[in-house]
Formats: C-alpha cells, sequence, structure tokens
C-alpha cells in the first residue's frame, strides 16, 4: 500500500510538473495573447513570477480557502497576484534652516490663492503633495474635476447633487456641531487591496478635517500579496471565504466581501494595534451553534462575546477599550466567523474604509448576501460610498468575455444596492485607469475596453444619482500607462501602478474632492491673500537697517508692537525676539509694563513683583477718557509705603559688557508721591525737582548707566501722595534687535486712541522705534454693531499720528486672527464682525502706507480656528490661541517677514534704495 501512494504522488507530480512546463511554452510562444494560459508571463521578467505561481510569502498566503471548488465557468474571475511592494530608495531630509540659521519659510497655501485643492494641508503633507504636482507634470498626468451628478431632481434642475451628504458632513464637522465620524467605505479592486491611493486620501482627508480612527480592518490579509496594513496580525489557522473564489457559496458572505472562519477543535486569534482608538467594533456573523470571541486590551480579558443564534444573521459587539490600550486581540472558542474590526477614536473627524480585492469587478461585489450587505453598510452609516471598479471589467472586455451591456447591468445593480442600502449617503463612482498590453511583436499598446468601461461608468454613475471620476482621463489619457511604465510608475505586469503611481492617483482623486467641497462651500468671509503684503516701500528702512546689522555694521532696529491679548501674552512677540536677535543681533529685552506677577514673563527671564498696597488700573476701566497709561493701557499706582520691582534676566550672572541703559517710566504731577530707586539693591540719588511744578500728570523718564543684561529696578514710595509707575526698560549698547511688546488683553485700536496723546507721544519718544506693528481686529470681529467705516477712519488716525510720535517709524498692520462664536446647537460660526473688519484692516494698512499680514490667512482662512483647536492649537474659548499655536504662528510671520527681507535684498541697488 505504501508503494502505491508514493507511485500515485509520484504521478501527480509529474502531471503538475508536465502542465506548468507546457503552459510556461505557450505562454511565451508568439501566440494571440488570449490563447496564452499564463500572459503575464510574456510582459516582465519571468523567473520571479513563475517563483510566485508556486510559492507564498506570507502566513495569509497559507490560509485554506474553504468551499472554493474550481469553477467549470470560463469567465470565472481570476485572482491576480499583487505585485510585490518595492523598497523605496529615496531619502529627501527636508531643510530646516538657511545658512544663517533662520528657519525657512513655511510652505502654505491660502484658501484665496488655491485652484488646486491644497489648502489647508500641513507643511510636511504640503511638502510631499508638492512633489507630487512635480511629477504630476512629468507624466503629463491632469486635475480631472469631479462630475458630482445629481441625487434629486426638481422643476427646476437638480436639486442635490450626488456628493451632497458627503460634505454637508464634513461642513458639520467644520463647523464643530457634528459629534460622530464622516465615513468613508471606499469598495473596490486590486488597485486598492494594499490600501494604495487610499491611504493617500485618507491622510488629507483626516488632516483636513480631523481623524475619527483607523477605520474597518480584515481579520487577515486576504490575499496572498501586497501589504497588510488594513488587516491585523492573525494566527495561520484561520480559513476564509472570499466573494473572489471562482465558486463562492451564495447568500453567505458579508459586504466586506470576505469571511473568516476558525473551527472547532482549535482556537485561532487575532491583535490589533490600535493607535488611538477607544472602542472597536467586532463584525460576526451570528450562526447556530456559534461559539465565542474573548476580547483582550493589552493581554487582559474585557469581555466574552458569544455568536450563538438562530437563524444565522450578521451582527456586530461594541467594545469600550480602556484609557492608554495599545493592543487588541481576538481569542476564539468553538464555530466562529468573524468579518472585521473596526477601530475609532470616538472624535469627530473622518474613518476612511478600504474594502478592496484583487480580480473584482462590480458584479462580484453582488454575490455578496444581499441582506447581508444592507445590513453591514448601514451599521457603518456612511456618508459617502466609492466604487472604484473598471480594470477588471476593461480585461475581460479585451478578451471578449463581456459585453459592454453585461458590464452595465451589474454597475447599475451594485449602485442601486448601495443606493437602497444607505439612501442617506453619498456615491461616486470612478473610471478604470489605463493599461497596456505588449504585442506579439513586443510593442507595448493601450489595452482595448478601457475607455469604452469608463463611459458606461460615467453613464451609470449620472443615471443613479452618483459623482463620478474620470480617473483614466486624470492619470493622462489612453496610452498613459505606457509613459508610467518607462518612468518607474508603473508594474511589469502593465496594470497595477507601483506605489508612487498609486500615490499620484491618490493624490489627483484627493485634489479633485477637494476642489469640489470647496466650490460647495464658499465662504462667508472673504479670504485674505498669504504672506506679508504692500511690502515695497513701506518697509524700506527696517530692511536697510537688517542688512546693515547682518554685515555686522553697527545699528539698532526698535520694534514696538502694540495691540490685545495677542500681544499681551508674551508668546508671540517673546519667538519673534529670539529668532529675529539670534540672527541680526541683541539690543535689549527692552520695554516691560508695570503691573502684577506674570507667569507669561517667565519664558523670558522677566518677573514683576509688587509688595504693599498697589492698584493696577487700565484704559478698559477708565470711566473717562484722555487718561495718561503706558503704552500698553496700564499703570500700577502704589501707596505710601509700597515698593514694585522688575527684573531682567533673572537669574543671569551679572556682566561687564555689554554697555547698557535701565530706564524707569512713570507719572509725576500733583499730588505725586516721593520716590526711591534703587538699581540692583544700590539707592539712586534723586531726581532733581522740575524747574516748574507739574499742573497735570506728565510722563517722566529716568535712564541708568549700567552694563549686561541681567538687572533688576525697584520703585518705593516713600510717602506724600500714590505714586504712577508705567514701566521699565532695559536696552543693550550694541548692534541688535530690541522688540517692545504692549498689550492690554479685551482692547481695541479706540482704546489706545482714548489714552492721554501727549502721554503716549513721550513714551514713543524715548523708545525711538523704527519699526511700529499694529495688532488689533481679533476683538473689534467680536463686535456686532461695529462701524467698519468708523474703523477705517479712526484707525487710521492713530496710525498716522503713533507713526509721528515716534518720530516717522515705518508701520505694520497684522490682521485678525480667525475668530468664532459658539451656537445654542454646539456649533461655532464666524464672529459677527469678522468680515467687516477684515475686509476693512488691509484697506487701512494700504492708506497708511503700512505693511500688512493676515493671521487668519497664515492659519487657514474659513472656519481655521476649527483645525487648530483640534491640533491643539487654537484656544477652547475659539478667539485665542495656545501657547503652542502663538509660537506656530509667529515661526509664520517671521518666514514671510524674511522671505520679504530676503526680496529686498535681491533688488538692483537702484530699486533697494528707492524710498529710502
Amino acid at each position: 500500500m505504501p508503494g502505491a501512494l508514493e507511485s500515485k504522488h509520484t504521478s501527480a507530480g509529474l502531471t503538475l510538473a508536465l502542465t506548468l512546463a507546457l503552459a510556461v511554452g505557450v505562454s511565451l510562444a508568439p501566440l494571440p495573447e488570449a490563447w496564452r494560459p499564463i500572459p503575464s508571463l510574456a510582459q516582465g521578467p519571468v523567473v520571479p513570477q513563475l517563483i510566485s505561481l508556486v510559492t507564498t510569502s506570507s502566513a495569509a498566503a497559507k490560509r485554506k480557502s474553504v468551499g472554493v471548488e474550481p469553477d467549470a465557468e470560463r469567465l470565472a474571475p481570476d485572482v491576480p497576484v499583487l505585485p510585490e511592494e518595492e523598497v523605496e530608495t529615496e531619502v529627501v531630509e527636508a531643510e530646516t534652516s538657511s545658512d544663517a540659521g533662520t528657519p525657512l519659510p513655511t510652505p502654505t497655501i491660502a484658501a484665496s490663492e488655491d485652484t488646486l485643492g491644497l489648502a489647508n494641508l500641513g507643511p510636511a503633507t504640503l511638502t510631499k503633495a508638492m512633489r507630487m504636482e512635480a511629477l504630476r507634470e512629468k507624466m503629463g498626468s491632469k486635475h480631472v474635476d469631479l462630475d458630482p451628478g445629481c441625487r434629486r431632481m426638481g422643476a427646476s434642475g437638480c436639486e442635490e447633487n450626488g456628493l451632497e451628504p458627503f460634505f454637508k458632513a464634513l461642513r458639520s464637522l467644520r463647523d464643530g456641531s457634528r459629534t460622530t465620524p464622516v465615513r468613508v467605505e471606499h469598495l473596490g479592486d486590486s488597485l486598492i487591496a494594499s490600501d494604495h491611493i487610499n491611504d493617500v486620501v485618507r491622510e488629507r482627508l483626516q488632516e483636513r478635517h480631523g481623524s475619527g480612527g483607523k477605520g474597518f480592518l480584515y481579520i487577515d490579509r486576504p490575499t496572498r500579496s501586497g501589504r497588510g496594513v488594513r488587516a491585523g496580525q492573525a494566527s495561520p489557522g484561520w480559513e476564509f471565504i472570499r466573494i473572489i473564489d471562482r465558486a463562492p457559496p451564495k447568500d453567505r458572505l458579508p459586504f466586506t466581501g470576505v469571511a473568516f472562519t476558525a473551527g472547532v477543535k482549535e482556537s485561532q486569534d487575532v491583535r490589533f494595534d490600535i493607535g488611538d482608538a477607544r472602542t472597536a467594533e467586532i463584525f460576526f456573523l451570528a450562526q447556530p451553534g456559534g461559539g465565542s470571541v474573548q476580547v483582550l486590551a493589552d493581554g487582559k480579558q474585557l469581555q466574552r462575546v458569544q455568536t450563538r443564534w438562530t437563524p444565522a444573521e450578521v451582527a456586530n459587539a461594541r467594545v469600550k477599550l480602556p484609557e492608554g490600550t495599545k493592543t487588541l486581540t481576538l481569542k476564539t472558542r468553538g464555530k466562529i466567523e468573524l468579518h472585521g474590526v473596526s477601530l475609532e477614536n470616538g472624535n469627530p473627524g473622518v474613518v476612511y474604509d478600504t474594502l478592496g480585492l484583487p480580480g473584482a469587478y462590480a458584479g462580484v461585489f453582488l454575490r455578496t448576501h444581499r441582506p447581508y450587505f444592507r445590513a453591514q453598510m448601514r451599521q457603518r452609516k456612511p456618508s459617502l460610498v466609492v466604487l472604484m471598479f473598471g480594470g477588471n471589467e476593461a480585461f475581460r472586455l479585451s478578451r471578449d468575455w463581456t459585453k459592454p451591456e453585461e458590464i452595465k447591468q451589474e454597475a447599475e445593480q451594485l449602485v442601486k444596492l448601495v443606493r437602497e442600502s444607505v439612501p442617506d449617503a453619498a456615491c461616486l463612482v470612478w473610471s478604470p485607469i489605463d493599461a497596456a498590453v505588449r504585442t506579439m511583436g513586443g510593442d507595448l499598446v493601450p489595452r482595448r475596453g478601457s475607455r469604452m468601461v469608463a463611459d458606461v461608468f460615467r453613464d451609470v454613475a449620472k443615471e443613479g444619482g452618483c459623482a463620478y471620476w474620470d480617473a483614466l482621463e486624470a492619470m493622462g489619457g489612453e496610452g498613459s500607462s505606457i509613459r508610467w511604465l518607462s518612468s518607474g510608475l508603473l508594474n511589469e505586469d502593465l496594470i497595477h501602478p507601483r506605489a508612487k503611481g498609486s500615490d499620484l492617483l491618490g493624490h489627483l482623486f484627493d485634489l479633485a474632492i477637494q476642489r469640489a467641497y470647496a466650490a460647495s462651500s464658499p465662504p462667508r468671509v472673504a479670504a485674505e491673500p498669504s504672506g506679508l503684503q504692500n511690502t515695497e516701500k513701506s518697509l524700506i528702512a527696517t530692511f536697510k537697517r537688517l542688512s546693515k546689522l547682518e554685515k555686522g555694521e553697527d545699528g539698532r532696529l526698535g520694534i514696538l508692537q502694540i495691540g490685545a491679548s495677542h500681544t499681551a501674552s508674551h508668546y508671540f512677540t517673546d519667538a519673534m525676539r529670539n529668532a529675529l536677535a539670534k540672527r541680526f543681533g541683541d539690543a535689549g529685552r527692552g520695554f516691560i509694563s508695570a503691573g502684577k506677577p506674570s507667569d507669561r514673563l517667565k519664558p523670558a527671564g522677566v518677573s514683576r513683583e509688587l509688595t504693599g498696597e498697589w492698584t493696577v488700573e487700565d484704559a478698559l476701566s477708565a470711566t473717562t477718557p484722555g487718561q495718561a497709561y503706558g503704552l500698553g493701557g496700564v499703570r500700577a499706582v502704589g501707596a505710601p509705603g509700597a515698593s514694585l520691582r522688575i527684573r531682567f534676566c533673572e537669574g543671569c550672572t551679572a556682566a561687564t559688557t555689554p554697555p547698557a541703559r535701565l530706564s524707569l517710566y512713570w507719572l509725576d504731577g500733583p499730588g505725586s508721591g516721593q520716590m526711591e530707586v534703587k538699581v540692583d539693591g544700590s539707592a539712586m540719588p534723586p531726581e532733581p525737582a522740575p524747574p516748574e511744578p507739574f499742573t497735570a500728570p506728565t510722563v517722566r523718564v529716568r535712564s541708568f548707566p549700567v552694563t549686561g543684561p541681567a538687572h533688576d529696578i525697584e520703585v518705593i514710595n516713600q510717602g506724600g501722595g500714590p505714586l504712577t509707575v508705567l514701566g521699565a526698560a532695559l536696552d543693550l549698547e550694541q548692534k541688535g534687535i530690541a522688540y517692545d511688546a504692549v498689550g492690554l488683553p479685551g482692547s481695541t485700536a479706540s482704546t489706545l486712541a482714548s489714552m492721554e496723546p501727549q502721554a503716549r507721544s513721550a513714551q514713543l519718544s524715548s523708545r525711538k522705534p523704527q519699526l511700529l506693528v499694529f495688532w488689533y481686529g481679533t476683538n473689534e470681529s467680536g463686535q456686532a454693531d461695529l462701524d467698519a467705516e468708523k474703523l477705517r477712519t479712526e484707525y487710521g488716525t492713530l496710525i498716522s499720528q503713533l507713526r509721528k510720535d515716534a518720530g516717522g517709524a515705518e508701520c505694520l498692520v497684522i490682521g485678525t486672527t480667525d475668530r468664532l462664536q459658539q451656537r445654542a446647537d454646539g456649533g461655532w460660526e464666524e464672529a459677527p464682525a469678522l468680515a467687516r473688519v477684515v475686509t476693512a484692516l488691509p484697506e487701512v494698512a494700504r492708506a497708511q502706507g503700512c505693511a500688512y499680514w493676515s493671521p487668519r490667512a497664515a492659519m487657514g482662512g474659513d472656519l481655521s480656528m476649527l483645525r487648530w483647536q483640534r491640533d491643539g492649537l487654537g484656544h477652547t474659548d475659539g478667539i485665542h490661541l495656545t501657547p503652542e499655536g502663538y509660537e506656530k504662528l509667529a515661526g509664520t510671520f517671521l518666514s514671510d517677514l524674511l522671505a520679504a527681507y530676503e526680496t529686498f535684498k535681491a533688488q538692483p541697488p537702484a530699486l533697494a534704495t528707492e524710498g529710502g
């Protein structure tokens, strides 16, 4: 008996070997492609393809496919072997600074300048996108807009386009009113089976609109090749049944197209790395005799899911994951059928599911059990369903295995099934991409049928109320696959793009979606240009001083920024001061307003201390206008015996160089107390009395020669009346930048205008800034009754006067950040006067000859505050930024300022001196 068995084994092995040899020989012979058993052998390297036919490369390839007997039907699809993943060899290190050590400009695209769909991408993603744009131009690929289709027709035409449910959901994410994820179900073939194309789209949608988590994942990779990024790590004993098999059981398979089964005799398991997920939803078949699934988080049991049920039907179980969980493990007991797991983080954001199977076409997904398909699709609650087929239809058409009428019928049925299953979801149909074949003479020609299938799918989308995207045209039209092959973007099988080619398709599809979304959601507030505006003549003297400093010449550039809470927080100005001083030199910390102790001063090594009875008064609280305050709109009034101390460079060691000047600013006048001043603990001689007694509060400035940056100044009220201190300043007498920051939270430009003008003028004359930076507008945006014309007039008059007070300083107006207010339903909307402010401030800057910079444009424009909140950069109040947000915004401002400076330096000498 053993001999007989061995003889049978040997005979079978010889038969298989001879059959394979015959198939290889015929496939390589000069015969029509339709006669070749393995046509791909004639289209590329033979040895790797032979190896792939007889070997497997992963645990998934060893899975047993059950209930799949060879089908005698000639037209059944072959399941292709996906090309092996190529190793990326190109490594590009991003440059982060110039030779001078200054950060290079962060790439940004303002909404007002965006015609491609690149707005609202972060710097890293935008850099990749711009590389894709360069590749697109090289390959002759095109930006093809989505045809939105029409979901609902009315008497006057289309009342709702095919993408409106999806775009409406995205808008609800944008305004903060949505509390659940916006899900996309992307069904397709081998182009997305390894999550290529979709990975680019998912990353960008989640970057723009927030991430809801990883989404749906298979139990294991349901193919014998390709990436396994959308699957768990499964034990080898799982068996699967797929709709792409030659004889899948009828009325049996779920909407995913794959069922993973574990038997009674042996337990199986699967592990998922959960990322930021907080919930796991397990999709399974509840069936007679069903076993149980043990759910473990980092190896600790959470619960056990029972799957016994009569009659059989699809079900799901939602499991809450403990905070900090890293892995989710499922272990089976008894007869189990799992379909997949969805991992979500509980945040409103985008979830993009990939359900791709090699060899699939529209008719293949009709093999799913309709009740299961409907139930599970409804459970996912998608806002958009993408149907991405056509490649296999075109292949079958090129071999005369099918007809256009059959292709259309199957596609229509699938669209109908989707629309019936989730009637509230949008749907979008892809065309096939281009592919090529090799002739008997060895020439490459476009595969027959791709354009015909594309036209069929366009009609199906239109008739079914779905949007349509012509990927074939976007790729570059018929014949583009040949160009892609020669450039390394297409695999040798002449069908499947390589990783970079897939990225380009994902890039083009994402931008098509973004352009359609932007067109459907025009901003309520006008978009502003990004970058520093009006710099041609407004900053000539400033740039000249920077140039001299950069060359090592003596000089000083004094900058004084005045504004509201964005300035008063010091996060923005500290970042600017540090960066400019690093490149151009440090001329000292500059002016510090008197006031209460503040932790916001600590990063700069500055502290304030009040001892005794002090009252800190500000211009916002003034009952009558025209009172004298410090430039920041604040004054500290101390009773007899009270003392005030301001320390500069706290913790620094004393230094003998460079020479410096420590200045005190206070108000003198009738009834003022007698003042004692101490510098570094040493009492200073009393200030001589003025020739004539002051009849009104008058700004006085007293300077003390010191050395180095570390000093403290103390003011003591010796009695005789109250003592009013405005602030102190430390200036180093060396080349460099002095950047003063004076701000009053809640103030507006009119607050500054209401202050006593002579006091303002005296302080500006003492500080001698060469550049005045004005940052108002955010608080004005919150005034529902704002008079925009009054703002233009009064703000312009104020800027003009302060420039004169400062001795003819240049000026730069910073606009408003994006400001929102919360509605009763929890959603966010623009502040009531934001549109008026956004329009008025650039006009004020131009009229006064000032440069202009829009923080709102730098943030991303329309409702960008929501994205900044989501990224931890915007405060929950919709008005302010976090420290990280202010630092990021300062980085963008610095980059734009220095970009304008570099442009100035590149001008011919005659132009650079004009206006100086």
